[in-house]
């Protein structure tokens, strides 16, 4: 078990030479996507490698910051960064949803700085609404006609579904793997479950699936030990991993994560899409019925009063109790617009629910912890 875990580790570690070494070997075209939610099924099925771009939380950001606005999120400022360095040399090309206002005005940089071969930037309604199904449905078939001409390949209906069955697979067995978390406290660490998620979007997703069932494979419930730890969801920080170290904080000080709603975690391999009949109305219905997150607009939730809940405060609340868990930790990135104006209706259904909470902003990168292991060991003791 540790060392398949210690392969997925490597991977997230070194998160774009995986992503190199196939391009050298295979002479395929590698497109760059930034989180979250891009239809990734769709380049698997143009026959290119989909490699999504993270930032950096250990390299200081010194080339960034003379192009962006210094208040935006680590995600859109290091990544910036990284492409200034060189990083991302190995990209044909850079594909994003249009998920927040800092990753469209990212693009438009991007666009304008350190132009790719293939750029393509994707409207995703924002409001959930059968209204909004045309223009999705549309915006998925341009997608699909601008990597058609880019790569030379056609993108067959059949070609589609068969990409959309793999990443169903693999979101299934991150599932199991998932719910053994939650099942036997302690079988992965949080930090080692996020190196998992991460690990899929950076290599491709058949490699993936196979050290995903030699992990399950290797895992032997009857030898575990009893963890005695209080059980706890993580939720927020959307776009970046958090941090190995932040992660392993929370959970040397008596608290063990048996469930999260990270990108780089449960909300990645939540749900799949429909593998038959018509792979557009299929990936329609999976953006217009997904998860509920802090960047879809609630219309109807805002318009009431502030104390009023929302699809994603009852959805946090939901794991909560399917997972018997304790109380929530709260992680905020700083600058993250659309959890901060969700986090006011969360905080305040956790209330009225009696869940226990912490929120803690955090910064990616280097810096000092002591704060925040004070505030978790002062949670800790309080649950």
């Amino acid at each position: 078990m540790e060392k398949v875990l210690a392969r997925f580790r490597a991977i997230s570690e070194q998160p774009y030479q995986s992503a190199a070494e196939w391009k050298k070997l295979n002479k395929g075209k590698i497109i760059g996507t930034l989180p979250m939610y891009f239809p990734d099924e769709i380049i698997h099925a143009a026959g290119a490698l989909p490699v999504t771009l993270f930032g950096n939380d250990d390299e200081p950001i010194t080339l960034g910051d003379k192009h962006m606005m210094t208040n935006a999120c680590h995600q859109v400022r290091s990544s910036f960064d990284l492409l200034l360095k060189g990083h991302y040399d190995f990209l044909d090309g850079i594909a994003a949803l249009h998920v927040c206002d800092q990753v469209r005005f990212f693009l438009e940089v991007w666009q304008l700085d350190h132009p790719l071969p293939f750029f393509h930037e994707m409207w995703r309604p924002y409001k959930l609404h059968d209204t909004s199904r045309p223009l999705l449905a549309q915006e998925l078939k341009r997608l699909i006609n601008a990597l058609e001409e880019f790569t030379g390949n056609k993108i067959t209906p059949d070609q589609l579904l068969n990409s959309i069955a793999i990443y169903n697979q693999s979101r299934a067995m991150m599932r199991q793997l998932n719910q053994l978390r939650s099942d036997y406290p302690g079988i992965i660490s949080a930090a080692d479950m996020v190196h998992v998620v991460t690990s899929s979007m950076l290599i491709p997703r058949e490699e993936h699936n196979q050290l995903l069932a030699e992990l399950l494979s290797a895992i032997d419930t009857t030898q575990l030990p009893v963890v005695n730890r209080i059980r706890v969801v993580a939720a927020g920080h959307p776009c970046d991993p958090p941090e190995d170290e932040l992660l392993n904080l929370i959970e040397e000080q008596g608290l063990v994560i048996i469930d999260d709603d990270f990108f780089t975690g449960g909300r990645y391999f939540a749900e799949d899409i429909k593998a038959d009949g018509d792979p557009i109305d299929a990936l329609v219905d999976y953006y217009m019925n997904s998860t509920p997150c802090s960047t879809y607009h609630y219309a109807d939730d805002w318009r009431r009063e502030i104390t009023q809940t929302s699809p994603y405060a009852e959805y946090i609340i939901d794991k909560v109790k399917k997972g018997q868990a304790a109380g929530v930790v709260i992680l905020r990135l700083m600058y993250c617009d659309p959890l901060d104006l969700e986090f006011v209706l969360l905080k305040n259904r956790l209330n009225q629910e009696n869940i226990p909470y912490v929120s803690i902003f955090t910064e990616s990168g280097p810096g000092a912890f002591e704060a925040t292991r004070t505030r978790i060991q002062a949670f800790m003791e309080s649950l």
